[in-house]
């Protein structure tokens, strides 16, 4: 076997001077090496269904971590964008790894419903009485003699 010495390819995309790096060593091809902090595929097309939907997703809910994270990793976003997103997901991950919960920044409030259940579990309100339906023969039985009579 003849010994290849590194070479070092570079691509530039039509649309930016995003640069991507590849090295060939000894036939076998390592890991792209890419300009944008935590990109880590190449951009899909346009019309790709994926790109369609995270960038729809990115547009409707600006704040989802889903889309951002997504859009990062393909390379969509900003240098400056990409690099929030890219420490974002780092401090998110470290957190994940080593037990520390994550809370939310936003506090949602219950709905009237489940505020009401928790009064009336608290004993805030009259309790519902418990009817108890074992034995369902008699019940039954009890319904139909009403309506004959």
């Amino acid at each position: 076997m003849k010994n290849r010495t590194p070479v070092s390819t570079s691509k530039t995309d039509s649309k930016s001077t995003k640069t991507t790096k590849r090295t060939v060593t000894r036939g076998k091809t390592e890991k792209k090496v890419y300009s944008l902090p935590g990109q880590k595929h190449d951009p899909p097309e346009e019309r790709e269904p994926l790109r369609i939907f995270y960038e729809s997703l990115w547009k409707q809910i600006p704040t989802s971590e889903m889309a951002e994270f997504w859009m990062m990793e393909h390379g969509l976003l900003s240098p400056e964008r990409a690099k929030k997103a890219y420490e974002k997901k780092q401090k998110k991950q470290h957190q994940l790894r080593t037990g520390t919960p994550v809370k939310s920044a936003v506090k949602l409030e219950r709905p009237e419903s489940s505020k009401k259940m928790q009064s009336i579990n608290n004993g805030d309100s009259k309790a519902k009485k418990r009817v108890d339906y074992s034995d369902d023969d008699d019940f039954i039985i009890s319904r139909i003699k009403r309506a004959k009579v």
